[in-house]
């Protein structure tokens, strides 16, 4: 009897995990990826050939036996459902969600930057210039404003954007900062910004203006 452990993306296998023979030493391999699967900001939208929702889980299995029953699960209104590998391959006998960390361009990095380090290098950037930080987006960019400068940060979607926007606030407002500011979406003098973001970036208007980093 042979077991895995894999991850899939939208039902389709991604990646195994882990092959074994013992189901408790695999169940314990299940678990332990299971509960250190924590992540600030998780991937949900995916840009490979167009724009999607992506939702991936954690699975373990084993090698498909005649008297199988079927896993049973939940769909998206709660009704219980039926889920079994119609190729008669494997059989699923745990299952979990589980999340990726998303990684953001930020302009002028070679790098692309978790949530958690755009927290760390540039939200709670030290300098010694004006101290007061305003944060705000328009469309999928995140605006970072400080001592006379802006960190653009360019995000797979509108959505995607306000999660950011969110999560930065309620880091902030968690830790009693008190020198950033957060105003949201930017409705008015949306030209002033934009011609903000091309000074800076170079970037043409079609990308400027855009909602979504793939059309």
């Amino acid at each position: 009897m042979e077991y895995r452990i894999i991850i899939t993306n939208n039902n389709k296998k991604k990646k195994v995990v882990e092959k074994g023979v013992t189901l408790s030493l695999m169940k314990k391999k299940y678990y332990k990826l299971k509960d250190t699967n924590k992540v600030l900001f998780p991937k949900k939208i995916s840009t490979y050939k167009k724009l999607h929702p992506t939702h991936y889980e954690l699975l373990l299995v084993k090698t498909w036996e005649k008297e199988d029953l079927p896993f049973i699960d939940r769909d998206e209104l709660g009704r219980t459902i039926e889920i079994a590998d119609s190729t008669h391959h494997w059989t699923i006998l745990k299952k979990c969600e589980y999340f990726y960390e998303e990684k953001f361009t930020v302009f002028g990095n070679k790098k692309r930057l978790t949530s958690i380090q755009i927290i760390k290098t540039i939200l709670l950037r030290k300098h010694t210039g004006i101290m007061v930080k305003q944060v705000n987006y328009v469309n999928n960019k995140l605006l970072i404003h400080q001592n006379n400068d802006v960190d653009i940060i360019l995000c797979k979607s509108t959505e995607d954007c306000k999660r950011l926007f969110t999560i930065f606030k309620e880091f902030v407002e968690k830790n009693n900062i008190k020198n950033i500011m957060f105003t949201g979406s930017i409705n008015s003098n949306k030209q002033e910004i934009y011609r903000l973001i091309l000074h800076k970036t170079g970037w043409k208007k079609n990308k400027i203006y855009r909602t979504t980093t793939r059309p």
